[in-house]
């Protein structure tokens, strides 16, 4: 850690980059594609289109990337069009799919409106490198001696399948799925079915949401079973309004940033290269850049990637991730995780 500190302090002074390891990328990358600081390599190894605007994705990750705990998720980033773009995805293969095959598997919804996800499709080469970041979450199993119940909305089927997958076999519980998508759009079907043949006490039902207005009327409260909940913030809203009035523990997984929302819609001044524009302070600085055009750049947008940074001269934000208020000094700051409070001057 302490030469690593000297080494960035070096690079400062004498090389004007913020990193050593930032500095040498290049040369790095000539022997060893796609080599990142702090990121792990993972070379992919398999691309399918599935029904549903769907991709999956077998990266092989570098021998030094630990197995996850089902249910986490990592950050992928892919270099496209001289861009390295950043996004979060859950894992939706289990650690004992990894440790005997070294693959890791990737449900991706591609939208053709994405600035990422819709150019995954032409991104992504067999054999070709891209960087994966260590798996992180606490979206996990939390007790096996208990009955449990998962539901998913769209693409929130990730982490349960991996959830599934890796847990069915420790316990004796009764384990049921409720999988809210459109008619076209499920996912891991034949591998859910293959469960609920090899495992007596899972069974799962496909659902949309226009066969079941109340999407809370297939959970068993009776089984007092723990609620697991992944999909659009309304949805888990919905689940969660419910485990709370009937005292069922609730786990959910959300990506994204809740922002604070304010009595009134309050406006402020920002200075940016000497060009004055009004911003509101009830979303970040990142996304009302991008609609005055100004020269921003976007990776994942919740703060994982750090390509939105840009020096806060003077005047005081919140950090989305950490609810922190910063003080009024020179400060860098991540624009996507940047809720303006006060009149602000930066510099991109």
């Amino acid at each position: 850690m302490m030469m690593t500190q000297v080494l960035n302090q070096f690079s400062k002074w004498f090389l004007h980059h913020q990193s050593f390891a930032g500095y040498i990328e290049p040369i790095m990358q000539t022997f060893k594609p796609a080599w990142r600081a702090n990121l792990f390599r993972a070379q992919v190894a398999e691309i399918n289109e599935l029904n549903g605007s769907f991709l999956s994705v077998l990266l092989k990750p570098s021998k030094h990337w630990q197995a996850h705990t089902a249910g986490q998720h990592i950050s992928l980033t892919v270099e496209i069009n001289g861009r390295l773009l950043t996004r979060v995805f859950t894992l939706a293969s289990s650690p004992e799919q990894f440790k005997t095959t070294g693959l890791v598997r990737l449900l991706i919804k591609t939208n053709e409106q994405g600035r990422f996800t819709r150019l995954l499709s032409g991104a992504l080469r067999v054999g070709e490198w891209c960087n994966i970041s260590a798996p992180t979450g606490e979206f996990v199993y939390k007790n096996t001696q208990k009955a449990a119940t998962f539901i998913a909305g769209g693409s929130g089927i990730t982490p349960m399948f991996a959830m599934l997958s890796e847990h069915l076999n420790t316990t004796s519980q009764k384990v049921s799925l409720i999988y809210f998508a459109k008619a076209t759009e499920y996912q891991c079907v034949d591998e859910l079915n293959k469960l609920a043949g090899d495992f007596s006490h899972f069974s799962f039902l496909l659902l949309t949401r226009e066969q079941s207005g109340d999407i809370t009327r297939n959970i068993n409260v009776w089984e007092n079973p723990d609620i697991y909940c992944c999909g659009p913030a309304g949805f888990m809203q919905t689940v969660s309004d419910f485990a709370i009035k009937h005292d069922l523990n609730y786990y959910q997984e959300a990506f994204g940033l809740a922002l604070p929302s304010l009595n009134d819609d309050s406006q402020f001044n920002v200075q940016v290269n000497s060009s004055g524009y009004v911003v509101s302070a009830n979303n970040a600085l990142l996304p009302q850049f991008e609609a005055k055009q100004l020269p921003v750049k976007r990776g994942c947008g919740i703060g994982i990637c750090h390509q939105c940074q840009c020096i806060k001269k003077s005047g005081v934000v919140r950090n989305l991730k950490t609810g922190e208020l910063s003080d009024n000094g020179e400060q860098l700051i991540q624009l996507c995780v940047s809720q303006p409070v006060s009149d602000l001057e930066l510099q991109l």
